[in-house]
């Protein structure tokens, strides 16, 4: 496995970026695109700069939001800004979901000014624009559905989707808009990673690649329940033989370039990239971590055994204490990797009742890492149903700490099954977090619904 695989922002690159005039394109600014973007570089270190904002989201804060929304956590030691969260009582003053709503528009306002301004550029070829633009689509996608996941209902709440979501900012301007519906925003993110997937090079140095829109594609496919769709694109990336799983349970390494990895961020020394994971869950060096997983987790972990590997990534109790971080001071971070594309396939396979032989391949792959060749295999006899809930099992423990359980949980629950989440319905008031104070000024914006989940 080579770098290419991998989203870095290097610490020294950065900071020669972080001067120039280019990153001050934010909203509000006047600084005119003509007078900053002068040549094929300008445009370049603008969309670098935008995998910057993307980096300080997923570098754990995202993560750790949706992990608080959901079951995996327990209650937070004394953050406020974590408390808020987790009680699902979010307010447009709470800083914690202002920030990162804030950063996914900062990311959104600089991919579009890239897309916006090719014009300004004289020695920019035709194959260069295409993958500039394809880049900073990828990002503007990434972007507006990691808001709509957090700041609106889930795809499908409503028949239509036409229930309120987040704004869709597809150009530069700052006026302000109102929440377009969830099923337009999905519809423009598609739109995005579809371009993305037909314009971004196979391989593209540490940036996005084709395997990478696949993957998010895969996954948004997954939530919006459209189940074939995101089998072939899982397949897809499975049947290229670029990633392997890795088989020591660690895809937060420190140095290496993880096999399975088809998107991620790369963190070094000093870049605090991993700092939200490091210095909110790491239980080595203190006996009461910020962050832990729930008694409920680590009850559901202890049905599968000693016997299983992924118990060491938890130390049981009312506070159960995460390992996966332990004993690191920064590690890489995988956004879209293998593990999640064999768990999409094989349950989306069984959602649509078809080729159950290939999913229980992906299940059991998946257990053999765990528990060792051969030991507690899902029976190739194994119904349509047992196959999706053994993909749901595996999915709950794989992703642990990743963000990606409570999204599951929500789909569920907006496709008719009745879900509760901590003593709550799925579709209580809060679960979606309020918005940032800079909307709450906004003429006639529709903030959402605060309490009512406790």
């Amino acid at each position: 496995m080579t770098m290419k695989h991998f989203l870095l922002i290097a610490g020294l690159a950065m900071t020669a970026v972080s001067c120039d005039r280019l990153l001050e394109f934010e909203p509000g600014d006047v600084i005119l695109a003509e007078d900053a973007i002068q040549d094929a570089d300008d445009l370049q270190r603008l969309l670098v700069s935008t995998y910057d904002v993307l980096a300080n989201l997923y570098g754990g804060r995202v993560q750790i939001i949706n992990e608080l929304r959901g079951p995996n956590f327990g209650a937070p030691d004394n953050s406020l800004d974590f408390t808020a969260v987790y009680n699902r009582e979010t307010t447009f003053f709470t800083g914690i979901n202002g920030g990162a709503y804030t950063d996914f528009y900062y990311a959104i306002y600089r991919s579009n000014v890239v897309i916006e301004n090719f014009q300004f550029v004289s020695d920019l070829d035709a194959d260069e624009q295409l993958r500039l633009e394809a880049e900073a689509r990828f990002v503007r996608a990434i972007c507006h559905w990691g808001a709509v996941k957090l700041y609106a209902r889930p795809y499908g709440y409503t028949a239509d989707n036409s229930h309120a979501g987040v704004p869709l900012r597809l150009e530069s301007s700052q006026d302000p808009l109102p929440r377009a519906a969830v099923g337009d925003v999905y519809a423009a993110i598609v739109d995005d990673l579809n371009y993305a997937l037909l314009h971004l090079p196979a391989t593209n140095g540490v940036y996005a690649t084709q395997h990478a829109a696949r993957a998010y594609l895969a996954q948004v496919h997954f939530l919006m329940g459209d189940y074939a769709e995101a089998a072939a694109l899982a397949s897809n990336i499975i049947a290229s033989g670029e990633f392997s799983l890795d088989q020591d349970l660690d895809r937060f390494e420190t140095d290496l370039i993880n096999s399975e990895t088809i998107f991620g961020i790369v963190s070094q020394p000093n870049d605090f990239r991993s700092s939200w994971f490091r210095d909110n869950l790491r239980s080595d060096n203190t006996s009461s971590p910020q962050l832990a997983f729930s008694e409920d987790f680590a009850f559901f972990m202890s049905l599968s055994g000693a016997g299983d590997a992924r118990s060491q990534w938890y130390t049981p109790g009312v506070r159960a204490l995460c390992n996966r971080f332990n004993n690191k001071e920064y590690f890489n971070i995988p956004l879209a990797h293998l593990t999640l594309m064999h768990l999409i396939r094989a349950e989306a396979l069984a959602e649509t009742g078809s080729d159950l032989e290939t999913a229980i391949g992906d299940i059991n792959a998946i257990r053999d890492r765990a528990y060792g060749a051969g030991n507690f295999p899902l029976s190739l006899t194994s119904t349509a149903e047992e196959v999706r809930d053994a993909a749901r099992d595996e999915y709950r423990k794989e992703t642990a700490g990743e963000g990606h359980w409570t999204d599951q949980l929500l789909r569920r629950g907006a496709m008719g099954e009745s879900i509760v989440i901590r003593n709550a319905p799925w579709d209580c008031p809060g679960m979606s977090l309020q918005f940032s104070n800079s909307e709450n000024t906004v003429d006639g914006f529709v903030l959402n619904e605060e309490g009512g989940c406790l």
